[in-house]
């Protein structure tokens, strides 16, 4: 009897496991579209989820407080809640699209306490219930080991998203399988608890605290702080770290599910068996990674290393180039193995040290409940109090500050505490200069920040303006960035007005498609992402230009920082600004009729999936002229969206025309898509070159939809 539920337990725990990590990339992808696609919808779906965890860990803890009999009915009650709550599928429905004016994270999470909020607070919950309800039932006094064997489910869940449920189903049916899985796990559940009340039934009530354990000891002052402390700086290490790289590559499942993947694992080799985590082991190498993650970003090219470390032994420093020379990070995989490394040695120190602290099994739910605080208190730093107080993302090599310096005072710590003090005092010695390194890298660069005239960051990132002084020309620019990609530039002085600039030369796509409707006289354009508003250089009087940003920061830089919105209404063009998500408002608006309609929102790393689907494409259809042009900017340093976009445009028979263009002085390389149903416009385009085509080799995908598209698919290292 024992053993048939221990085993039905262990089941459950998996199974419970799995499906609560399952939803968050299923859910987090299916309302992602609505609310811009960057990486602050992750991140706030993030924080929720840990919030929920937190509260499922209280409410495990004070429902152990109850008289058993009591305890099944109650959670019997909240899992029927759950699955009414689940069935048929945790979809939100299409009123939770935002309108536009919307505060997007206080958005987000009422969205997602209305779909999934009580079934993920139930599986939250179920991890500490099912390793109370196994002390009672097999008489275990030893549950840490289910923790490891709850992580197992959660990692089996993330790693099985991108390469097996990503790919072959809708999201929308994903939500629908969710919710059928769901109901097996509830009837599970609902017989534990039964099974425990019977239990109950059976045996006189016993304080909670009393449950068996093999050692008492008692816990020290420091220990329930640390229980906080460690778990909230690996919460804001692992958000941190999923920020940084889907800032630079892409917000896509795949690279939400390898950190948080990396960070499972550490709690699986922590909790499995102390033999697992040896101190010095793990903080040597974090020690290293940590220091130079946080720095280099911001070294500069041909810095001579070996003279600013001279304070270095002269042993050491024969093993530190004189010069740093060169990218190391010449493609996303390497900058993906710096970040990843980094975050997964400094979660594996606070883990590891978090279970050295563990106390007694009695204690066992209060310590969860601080754990999952601790994660959650670290959500809300990188997601909400992080935009709010900086304006860059700071909280990356800060955290990467922090971590350093624990895993130095581990490393110390572990081997000058060694069993065998005659070899660990030398090897402390010996890394004392290797962690005073560290710290001076750290000191020296991992703050540092590019010169800009102003900085601004809320929940679509962080953009900034850089002015500089062209010699040649004699005179000032000022160019836009979004992180660290720049969204358009401006000479300042009136001479260079008519002159386009950055991505937007005569030559390019965009500028062979408005240089087209220039003779008309009521010619209309629209603009999805409007950057500088450079596109309104080629504006002429009587046309009107309507432009559609969902960052208010932008269109407020737009106007204070450049003059191209200006310049168009001085030279007698209508501008019209529309604040919101392209798409959705275009949805909403009757037909516009546009002459030309540019789509500029992927030329950064953040690519906005919503706005390259079939269905987005019958909304563009809906506001275009017969002989209309939609331009797409598909210039992008990991993502080859051609493939895509000719798919899209053959399912609603549009012709595409392909123009690509090398960088030559202020002209930037480019490379742009066109859709129209106008063969003249067509024929007028340069034939690409061999060279041009090769560096879009043509990608077999399925055709994007709404519910089904696969950055992963297009992404490539070149």
């Amino acid at each position: 009897m024992r053993r048939s539920s221990a085993f039905t337990l262990g089941f459950t725990i998996l199974l419970s496991a799995f499906l609560l990590f399952q939803v968050q990339p299923i859910i987090s992808k299916f309302i992602l579209p609505w609310f811009g696609g960057g990486p602050g919808v992750w991140t706030t779906c993030m924080v929720f989820f840990q919030a929920i965890l937190f509260a499922g860990y209280a409410y495990a803890h004070l429902l152990t407080k109850l008289p058993h009999r009591t305890q099944g009915v109650v959670h019997g009650v909240l899992i029927i809640g759950a699955l009414v709550m689940t069935l048929p599928s945790i979809a939100p429905g299409e009123n939770w699209k935002p309108v536009g004016d919307e505060d997007p994270i206080l958005r987000i999470l009422a969205l997602l306490a209305s779909t999934v909020g009580l079934p993920y607070f139930v599986l939250s919950s179920t991890s500490p219930l099912v390793q109370v309800w196994h002390m009672r039932q097999t008489g275990g006094s030893n549950p840490w080991r289910l923790y490891a064997l709850s992580n197992v489910g959660s990692l089996a869940a993330l790693l099985t998203y991108p390469f097996l449920v990503e790919p072959s189903w809708t999201v929308g049916t994903q939500t629908q399988i969710w919710s059928g899985v769901f109901v097996i796990l509830a009837a599970l559940l609902l017989l534990h608890a039964w099974r425990d009340r019977k239990l109950a039934s059976m045996l006189p009530e016993v304080p909670e605290t009393d449950s068996p354990v093999t050692e008492d000891k008692p816990i020290r002052l420091y220990q329930r702080p640390l229980w906080l402390i460690l778990p909230a700086l690996a919460s804001v290490l692992l958000l941190a770290a999923t920020s940084h790289v889907c800032q630079d590559v892409a917000v896509i499942p795949f690279l939400w599910v390898i950190p948080l993947s990396l960070y499972l694992i550490s709690f699986i080799i922590t909790f499995d068996h102390d033999r697992w985590y040896i101190p010095w082991l793990w903080a040597l190498p974090a020690v290293i990674v940590l220091a130079f993650t946080a720095a280099l970003p911001r070294i500069p090219e041909h810095v001579e290393l070996a003279h600013e470390l001279r304070f270095l032994p002269k042993a050491l420093l024969q093993l530190v180039p004189k010069t740093f020379d060169g990218d190391l990070k010449p493609n996303y995989i390497y900058e993906l193995a710096w970040a990843f490394s980094a975050m997964f040695l400094g979660v594996m120190i606070c883990h590891g040290e978090l279970v050295r602290l563990k106390p007694s099994p009695r204690y066992l739910t209060q310590f969860y409940l601080l754990m999952s605080a601790g994660g959650a208190i670290g959500g809300l730093c990188v997601s909400l109090l992080a935009p709010r107080y900086f304006d860059d993302y700071t909280e990356w090599p800060l955290v990467l500050s922090i971590l350093f310096g624990i895993a130095a005072i581990v490393l110390l710590r572990s081997l000058l505490t060694a069993r065998f003090r005659w070899l660990g005092w030398p090897v402390a010695l010996i890394m004392l200069p290797v962690i005073a390194a560290g710290g001076w890298l750290i000191s020296r660069y991992a703050f540092e920040q590019d010169k800009r005239l102003v900085r601004a960051r809320n929940f679509y990132g962080t953009i900034s303006v850089e002015e500089n002084y062209d010699d040649v020309n004699d005179t000032p620019y000022r160019l836009l960035y979004h992180g660290g990609i720049m969204h358009g530039m401006q000479k300042m002085g009136p001479e260079w007005q008519d002159v386009p600039e950055s991505y937007y030369g005569k030559h390019t796509g965009v500028g062979m498609a408005l240089s087209s409707v220039q003779t008309k006289p009521d010619a209309k354009v629209g603009v999805i992402g409007m950057g500088t508003a450079t596109a309104g250089m080629y504006a002429k009087p009587g046309h009107t230009y309507r432009f559609y940003e969902i960052n208010p920061e932008i269109v407020d830089f737009a106007h204070k920082h450049f003059t191209y919105l200006h310049d168009m209404q001085a030279k007698g063009a209508v501008v019209e600004e529309v604040v919101g998500d392209g798409r959705l408002a275009l949805e909403r608006e009757p037909s516009q009729q546009f002459d030309v309609l540019l789509l500029d929102a992927f030329s950064g790393d953040s690519v906005p999936v919503h706005l390259l689907t079939t269905e987005a494409l019958a909304i563009y259809e809906k506001h275009m002229k017969p002989d209309g042009i939609i331009v797409f900017n598909i210039t992008n340093r990991y993502l080859k969206l051609k493939s895509v976009l000719e798919k899209v445009a053959a399912s609603r028979h549009w012709k595409t025309g392909f123009v690509a263009t090398d960088e030559d002085g202020d002209q930037y390389s480019t490379d742009y898509i066109l859709f129209t149903k106008n063969q003249a416009f067509l024929d007028t385009l340069p034939v690409m070159s061999e060279e041009d085509l090769s560096y879009y080799p043509h990608i077999e995908v399925p055709l994007w939809t709404d519910r089904y598209h696969n950055l992963f698919q297009i992404l490539v290292t070149e």
